[in-house]
């Protein structure tokens, strides 16, 4: 962000404002537009990153945190 801010002369701030207006509007054109999709498989890519623990820690593990 310092850098296309250092580029464009503006704030850091309306770099970063900017790109959560970008990211809301992306957002809110996938939920609008892509709906029933046809599909013939899904593809999850690094899905164990969002699971409470990995195998080398899964024998300490007791219970995912609140």
């Amino acid at each position: 962000m310092r850098a296309v801010a250092r580029v464009a002369d503006v704030s850091r701030n309306t770099v970063d404002k900017l790109l959560q207006n970008a990211g809301s509007a992306a957002l809110d054109y996938q939920d609008q537009m892509m709906v029933n999709l046809p599909r013939r498989r899904v593809q999850c890519d690094e899905i164990w990153s969002f699971v409470y623990a990995k195998e080398k820690n899964a024998s300490r593990a007791t219970a995912a945190p609140e």
